[in-house]
């Protein structure tokens, strides 16, 4: 069963529900829906859904909001819908996760509740970002802004199993973003991260720069989550404006027009190719629970990508493939001696 907060985005609960019972019913999941029962059930009943086989609701009577402090609104706000949600995976109701909510109080609830894997220094986010051969990874989206080469070198581990398991790629490359290809080229930082990422049994490829993100030769990029949800967000905005660009150069030319509506197939899957939406959000990795994170304006499009997604990372054991290759580079005995 996966559960499904959906109170904590900023659209309607109904988007969330619409989704996710879509993906429900396409990939025989079981949905746990979580959030004010009375409203959720309402919404059902708009939706004309009398029965749903392995449909449950949880009551949860509080919501954490998209301002406030994570750490502060989980411990005060314990009947929320996100902290029940992960809650259920820490008591086996539940085997993941879906959320449209705040991102922090997502992973302090996590954390809280679910813990981390054997040998995990820090959970990390990972999402998909578009490139001309196809989506790439990028690891960490933003979960940990200050970080140790420990942390990125496990989030390239971390990486290179997603590209793996859920992407299929046999020997996924990886690279460290930084502001140059030598490996003489970073802070401090990139610099000793190179030294353990170059020293490990996987594909290496060395530094890339920004410019390398998009061409699609890179499967997963590595950085800290500071920089790493900058260039997420960048990369958002710059795909979202290339299409006001081309409809403000079109305005009310009868011939642009024209040209523009024997071009639209190719627009429109242009378009679904830089949709967040179609990728569900943000895979939350590095815990004893498969959680996939959507953006505060997740709709429908988005939940059922993220529930089809919490639904993959499961089937293709992706938790447990990390544990084993940090036990083989070593890591969870370079964790004992820094807890020592």
């Amino acid at each position: 069963m996966i559960a499904v907060d959906v109170m904590s985005g900023e659209n309607p609960p109904e988007e969330i529900i619409r989704g996710a019972l879509r993906a429900a019913s396409e990939f025989n999941i079981k949905i746990a829906f979580v959030g004010d029962q009375d409203h959720i059930e309402n919404c059902l009943k708009k939706l004309k859904i009398q029965s749903h086989r392995g449909l449950k609701i949880y009551h949860a009577s509080e919501v954490i909001r998209m301002h406030e402090i994570p750490t502060v609104a989980c411990k005060k706000k314990k009947d929320s819908s996100i902290v029940i949600c992960t809650r259920l995976v820490k008591e086996g109701k539940a085997y993941g996760l879906f959320s449209p909510g705040n991102t922090g109080a997502t992973l302090v609830a996590a954390l809280m509740n679910i813990g981390r894997l054997e040998g995990i220094m820090r959970p990390t986010l990972v999402t998909y970002i578009p490139t001309i051969k196809g989506p790439s990874l990028l690891i960490d989206a933003g979960a940990n802004m200050d970080c140790a080469p420990d942390y990125l070198a496990q989030f390239a581990v971390m990486g290179e199993v997603f590209a793996k398991r859920v992407q299929k790629k046999k020997n996924p490359s990886v690279g460290l973003l930084s502001i140059g290809g030598e490996k003489s080229k970073g802070n401090e930082l990139t610099l000793k991260t190179f030294d353990l990422l170059k020293d490990l049994d996987f594909n290496f490829i060395g530094n890339i720069e920004g410019y390398d993100i998009f061409n699609g030769d890179i499967d997963v990029i590595v950085c800290d989550g500071f920089v790493g949800n900058i260039v997420l967000k960048v990369t958002e905005r710059v795909f979202k404006l290339t299409f006001e660009f081309v409809w403000q150069e079109i305005g009310d030319h009868l011939l642009q027009r024209i040209g523009f509506a024997l071009a639209y197939p190719a627009v429109r899957k242009l378009r679904t190719k830089t949709d967040p939406s179609e990728y569900g959000g943000a895979y939350l990795l590095g815990l004893n629970g498969d959680i996939v994170i959507g953006h505060g304006s997740s709709d429908a499009t988005t939940a059922y990508n993220g529930v089809q997604m919490v639904n993959l990372i499961v089937k293709n054991r992706v938790n447990e493939l990390i544990v084993e290759r940090l036990e083989k580079f070593g890591f969870k005995k370079r964790l004992d001696s820094r807890q020592k």
